[in-house]
């Protein structure tokens, strides 16, 4: 718990309504009409007809073809067919340009749903399309659940492997690390069902694939069985967090923390497994959503007011809250507000140092921003583009509001990130190309060679993964 004096806190019903007679001032009229920006997502729900747009509003194309094949087989004509540059899409939750294209399009969408499970070895096989949401209530259904998954969940299946999107856990990887084994239909139509004995290096480039070999169709977890978790909140100094960190991360089975650049408390979050019953809904549940919305809005409005929202901000959290539940119920959390967001995966033992070198350098700078720096660990695995390959990592998230240009924070950021021997996340916004990048990846060229053989005519590859992956190629070919 804070260290601060009970003179010194501030009571989160208290801050909230302090928060909302601010707005009252005038400043925030114009936005109160409604809880959370609308930016529209998906093909034809833009500002024009025909444009795609992610969930921020940051990534926007129009596609010549967006299609949403009804099953396999159309999916493997619709490849064998479509003219390049192809990119599939899930959800439209990444922040970086893997989906962009003014080629085809291709939705997994309607290819959802459980299609077999194995209770004696705790697997399930679901189509990639299926939303992680959706996934929770499917594997309990049948006794089983995620090893681990992030506090947003609408990501489909495909996406979430494709990217490495994780949560947060010591002995725990990403996505990528729980496929036993995918189906893989090429640029050219065709099917690979692969994994550890089938088609191997197949398998070690598609678990994270970033839609460069084609489209994985179906994905077979390895889960474990249903099981139930509490939730533990409660605010900290940054300091005695970081003193304690090793211990933190040994004693928790899931353990995060969110950093205010301008509030010397941060939010600590815990998950841990338990038998105890679950807890019922709270009878009222703070809107720190809305609030976090509202103080977004407020600090786009007013001039030097980032400090003392963030510390209203901090102040929602500053009470214990405790909650059990089914994982799948427990692991998400509201994620209304748009924002853009930067994130790198840092060698473990680095990341307490990268993090208060950006801190303190956000800190010293004319820079604005309001979102905390969210950080998690995630254990090392052994798919080839995973930024967790071969080592265990401090991930280190940077966001910006949807309204406020996040190119200068992330600029001044990113640097340091990169300093302390970090590899982005592929869904999350970043400036390095294919030389950078492949510094960064041991079996880099083993990708590259199974890319080629794959996709000889680079139909998969947009111009952001041409960047991405391109140079490197040609300059070892």
């Amino acid at each position: 718990m804070s260290s601060r004096s009970p003179a010194l806190r501030i009571d989160r019903r208290r801050a909230l309504q302090g928060l909302l007679a601010t707005a009252a001032t005038g400043a925030a009229l114009p936005y109160l009409s409604a809880c959370t920006p609308a930016v529209p997502v998906g093909y034809g729900h833009g500002q024009r007809a025909g444009e795609w747009r992610n969930w921020s509003g940051s990534q926007t194309s129009r596609p010549q073809v967006f299609a949403r094949p009804a099953d396999e087989d159309a999916l493997r004509d619709l490849l064998r067919a479509a003219r390049g540059p192809v990119r599939p899409v899930g959800a439209s939750h990444s922040f970086s340009p893997v989906v962009t294209t003014d080629g085809t399009m291709i939705s997994v969408n309607a290819l959802s749903g459980l299609i077999a499970h194995d209770s004696a070895r705790q697997q399930a096989t679901l189509w990639a399309g299926t939303a992680i949401r959706d996934a929770g209530p499917l594997l309990d259904a049948v006794g089983q659940a995620l090893p681990n998954q992030g506090d947003v969940d609408p990501q489909t299946l495909g996406g979430a492997i494709g990217t490495a999107t994780h949560g947060t856990g010591l002995t725990l990887g990403s996505f990528s690390s729980m496929v036993a084994g995918l189906r893989l239909v090429t640029p050219e139509g065709e099917v690979i069902d692969c994994d550890a004995d089938r088609d191997a290096e197949v398998f070690d480039a598609a678990r994270t694939h970033v839609g460069a070999l084609g489209v994985v169709s179906q994905v077979r977890l390895q889960n474990r069985p249903a099981y139930r978790l509490r939730q533990r909140e409660f605010t900290q100094p940054l300091k005695d967090v970081l003193a304690s960190i090793e211990t933190l991360r040994e004693q928790h089975r899931h353990f995060e923390f969110f950093a205010f650049f301008h509030a010397d408390d941060v939010l600590v979050k815990t998950l841990d497994e338990t038998e105890e019953a679950e807890t019922p809904a709270p009878l009222l549940q703070l809107p720190v959503d809305a609030a976090l919305w509202l103080a977004s809005e407020l600090a786009h409005s007013l001039p030097n007011a980032d400090a003392v929202l963030q510390r209203l901000l901090v102040s929602l959290a500053d009470a214990s809250v405790e909650r059990v539940g089914p994982s799948y119920h427990v692991f998400p959390s509201a994620r209304e507000v748009a924002f853009n967001e930067m994130e790198y995966e840092v060698p473990i033992d680095n990341g307490p140092a990268c993090l208060m070198e950006i801190i303190d350098t956000v800190r010293a700078s004319a820079l604005r921003t309001l979102f905390p720096v969210e950080y998690r660990h995630v254990a090392a695995e052994s798919a080839w583009l995973s930024p967790f390959h071969q080592q265990a990592c401090a991930s280190i998230s940077i966001h910006q509001y949807w309204q406020v240009d996040h190119r200068p924070l992330f600029a001044l950021v990113e640097p340091i990130l990169q300093r302390h021997g970090g590899r982005p996340h592929w869904g999350k916004l970043h400036t390095l190309a294919a030389a950078g990048l492949a510094a960064r990846y041991p079996r880099w060229q083993d990708f590259q060679r199974v890319r080629r053989a794959l996709d000889p005519r680079g139909k998969m590859l947009s111009p952001a993964l041409r960047q991405w992956f391109e140079e490197a190629a040609h300059e070892t070919a």
